[in-house]
């Protein structure tokens, strides 16, 4: 039996099953998310990428025409998104330790005995909390209005770090999101758990999944290019 590849053109591959009826290529970051029905053999999904190695050939050349992502300093005046917004960071010595939003700007606390060499990682450890647990707040908060509304009712909320994904619904009806989200606009996080808790009632994305999903987000289209586009920067 032919293999899947584990990179095409420079893309790692990742196959997610589902209960979904077709098969569907997404670029996502750097990844190429093959997107398959569950009983699909793996010598199927091996002959779908040789006969898309056009298509992906053209979303490699347009990535590479995109200019690389250049990643933070953490050093104060450097600017980190929070639902839309962006707010300059100011590095300070003192205690308690940590990172906290306040007038207008974050603000990350580290001991003044830190090692230079250990800052960037102590700052960068500060910020990921603080993104986690906002994350988390928020996405409780809108699963739970969108959920009343949509007229479902999940198992649980939780937040953890994916690669190549915003969000998942497994089949206990627990949805879990990707913490980085909570940077993009609240009209962006709003898609993403609109999307998600339609799939408690179609678990695919077929056609009857887009119109549950329309109904309760007009915009969703504008909503999904936009994370298309941006949604890397996010990561």
């Amino acid at each position: 039996m032919t293999a899947i590849p584990q990179e095409v053109l420079g893309l790692r591959v990742e196959v997610v099953r589902s209960n979904r009826r077709t098969a569907a290529l997404h670029i996502v970051g750097s990844d190429l998310q093959v997107r398959i029905p569950a009983h699909l053999d793996d010598e199927r999904v091996a002959a779908i990428l040789q006969q898309k190695r056009p298509w992906i050939r053209g979303k490699v050349a347009e990535l590479n025409r995109v200019p690389p992502h250049r990643p933070k300093e953490l050093v104060s005046g450097e600017s980190f998104p929070y639902l839309g917004r962006h707010y300059r960071l100011k590095v300070q010595e003192g205690h308690p330790v940590g990172v906290c939003l306040a007038g207008g700007s974050f603000k990350a606390t580290i001991r003044p005995a830190e090692p230079a060499e250990q800052r960037h990682a102590r700052i960068q450890q500060y910020l990921h909390s603080w993104y986690r647990a906002r994350a988390l707040e928020r996405l409780q908060e809108k699963t739970s209005r969108y959920a009343q509304q949509i007229g479902v009712a999940p198992a649980g909320v939780s937040v953890r770090a994916f690669r190549s994904r915003w969000g998942s619904c497994n089949q206990r009806g627990q949805l879990v999101f990707n913490w980085a989200i909570i940077k993009a606009p609240h009209s962006i996080v709003d898609y993403v758990v609109i999307h998600e808790l339609c799939h408690l009632i179609h678990p695919n994305h077929s056609k009857a999944f887009w119109q549950v999903v329309g109904r309760h987000d007009v915009e969703f289209a504008a909503h999904r290019q936009w994370l298309k586009q941006r949604g890397e920067g996010l990561l």
